[in-house]
């Protein structure tokens, strides 16, 4: 932290020798308080940017002191008047997953509440803080580069709720991972981490969902997970049961409560209020000819950029850009689209007189996002390769890492490397080692070897040598090492590992698998071939035994083998071996990585018959 480095500066400054003048020792004092006043100026200034919310000076303000539902992420609902002020908010209804979401806040560290959009997530959790956690104060980082600001500027955060609104916008590299959250919460601080997350992005973590990735972009998955784990979870359900409509009736003097309860109850009450299924059925109606196609192409192109990953306001200009293919994709002229600007005004429209959501939100300076109710609609098109490309640029370094994974997951390998190499020179190792895989590494094996070992010491000095982050990073410098050609070396650090790993995470660990499957490759690289095939064999048959045989990690250690088998010559083995991956990969698209490197194999085939 930068505190604790000025600190030691300064002892080191005044452990001078002892023959040095006075003069000298207080010009050395002078100039170790100016830093430190210069830091404190920085750090002042860098602040108000790292959050959502700040006090009139710039600081932390009290949760007591947080009387805006809305500026915390609650949507708004309609807007009225009552005793003469304006009211977006209606009150309070409580829920009946109250009782499980206090318990978990009293126990406190990371309380994650899981909802679909507009289920009441956001107010139920902002309720429960103001009434458990009102003298603590209220941290919300703006983004996700963020968190890390705060953790090093401000190591002193004491008494405070870190208020991770949407908490898939703060995982990742730069963001929160296991070693953050161990570092926000350290028991002399008393910080409670209160999360929430749309149902959606939840289980985009859950273990099924490991299926859709392989190799290195499965290290981004299971840091996402990782945190996931450590969470106190607490799930609310978007449709309100019984009781909690009978405690909403009893305000009756809310009228926005009364019409919600009126409405169709296969929505909840929190999604009528927020308007959300008006808004779905506007943006379907929208699409008539002479209706507003172009505002619904507009809708579309932002809900899409937030369906890649792209959790910000997108710029005025380049929704304009992006929108004509979605319009294109619906009938072009032939829809008779109305202006930009007319489309823009009925996008941004409210679905009420009386001002509650509207379909965009935004403004010309700052740019437009889509409402989130609208991003996880069960029936959704293709991403458009323009809006992928376009939200990797816009994005920064480390969210433009996240879209180039959700591209993978989608499909888009070709479109996601650009951002990947991106990333891989920004120092994200997990970038690099899925270039590597890829067939597109950003730079020598020996020089991805020296990060990696960087990361290996860094990792030793915060977890130690047996937690997971730190073995993932020691297999990863096995990896590079067997990329520099040094096999036996390599070797040896798979095997200095093995027995450790299993002894921690299980001898069916996804990690022990693949330090078994790296052992095996550098015995068949090395020279014994017939030991080595016998070893990569066994190695698969676990994996396949223990992930499924059809799982994507088990399909690409399959064609590494036959990869190697076709290096070495061994072109008898790679025709025993291929017709049956082959068929297995038939799935795949064709821009798989693994689709290409078994067609490569195919090709050398052909070539040496």
């Amino acid at each position: 932290m930068i505190g604790l480095l000025a600190a030691l500066w300064g002892a080191e400054a005044w452990g001078a020798p002892l023959g040095a003048s006075t003069a000298a020792l207080v010009s050395v004092a002078a100039a170790g308080v100016q830093a430190e006043l210069q830091r404190r100026a920085e750090s002042a200034q860098r602040q108000p940017r790292a959050l959502d919310i700040s006090s009139p000076r710039g600081r932390f303000p009290l949760v007591r002191h947080m009387g805006d539902p809305i500026a915390a992420g609650v949507h708004p609902a309609e807007t009225i008047e009552q005793g003469g002020a304006i009211d977006r908010v209606p009150a309070y209804v409580t829920r009946d997953m109250e009782p499980p979401l206090h318990a978990a806040l009293r126990r406190g560290g990371f309380v994650l509440l899981v909802g679909e959009s507009t289920a009441g997530k956001t107010r139920a959790a902002f309720e429960a803080m103001q009434l458990l956690y009102p003298g603590y104060h209220f941290v919300a980082p703006s983004i996700r580069e963020a968190v890390e600001v705060l953790l090093n500027d401000w190591g002193a955060i004491h008494r405070c709720v870190v208020w991770l609104d949407d908490l898939e916008r703060f995982l990742g590299p730069g963001g929160l991972t296991t070693s953050t959250l161990q570092r926000l919460l350290l028991p002399d601080r008393q910080v409670l981490v209160l999360a929430t997350m749309r149902s959606h992005e939840y289980d985009r973590y859950r273990d099924r969902a490991e299926t859709e990735t392989s190799g290195a972009a499965q290290e981004f998955w299971r840091q996402g997970r990782a945190v996931l784990r450590q969470a106190q979870v607490v799930h609310i359900a978007r449709r309100w049961t019984h009781s909690e409509r009978e405690r909403a009736r009893a305000m009756i003097a809310d009228p926005r409560l009364g019409r919600a309860l009126a409405g169709d109850e296969r929505f909840g009450v929190a999604e009528l209020l927020a308007a959300g299924p008006e808004l779905v059925e506007a943006w379907e109606h929208a699409w008539i000819p002479g209706h507003h196609p172009r505002g619904a192409a507009l809708v579309a192109t932002a809900v899409d950029a937030r369906r890649a990953g792209y959790h910000r306001p997108l710029p005025a200009e380049i929704l304009q850009q992006l929108h004509e293919a979605y319009l294109v994709r619906r009938g072009g002229v032939e829809l008779r689209p109305e202006s930009f600007s007319e489309a823009l005004d009925w996008a941004l429209t409210p679905t009420v007189p009386a001002g509650a959501n509207s379909l965009l939100l935004g403004d010309t300076e700052h740019g437009y996002m889509a409402f989130d109710y609208l991003i996880d609609l069960s029936v959704q098109e293709a991403i458009p390769e323009a809006v992928w490309v376009a939200v990797m640029e816009l994005a920064p370094l480390h969210e433009a890492y996240t879209i180039a994974y959700n591209a993978m997951i989608a499909g888009q390998f070709t479109l996601a490397i650009p951002a990947m190499q991106s990333a891989a020179q920004a120092g994200i190792g997990e970038a690099e080692s899925i270039l590597w895989e890829l067939g597109a590494p950003i730079r020598a094996a020996e020089d991805g070897l020296a990060v990696a070992r960087q990361r290996v010491q860094a990792l030793r000095q915060e977890f130690g040598t047996d937690h997971e982050e730190t073995l993932v990073a020691e297999s990863m410098v096995a990896f590079f090492t067997m990329r520099c050609g040094r096999y036996s070396e390599a070797y040896r650090l798979y095997e200095q590992m093995v027995n450790r790993a299993a002894a921690i995470l299980g001898i069916n660990h996804r990690l022990v698998l693949g330090i078994e499957f790296g052992m095996a490759t550098c015995t068949f690289s090395a020279g014994a071939q017939d030991e080595g095939l016998s070893l990569l064999e066994t190695a698969v048959r676990k994996s396949a035994e223990t992930l499924g045989p059809g799982n994507l990690t088990v399909l690409d250690r399959r064609k590494a083998v036959v990869q190697l088998l076709a290096e070495a010559g061994q072109f008898e083995e790679v025709l025993l071996r291929l017709p049956a991956l082959e068929a297995d990969c038939a799935h795949l698209s064709a821009a798989h990585p693994i689709a290409i490197g078994v067609r490569s194999v195919a090709s050398q085939l052909r070539h040496h018959s």
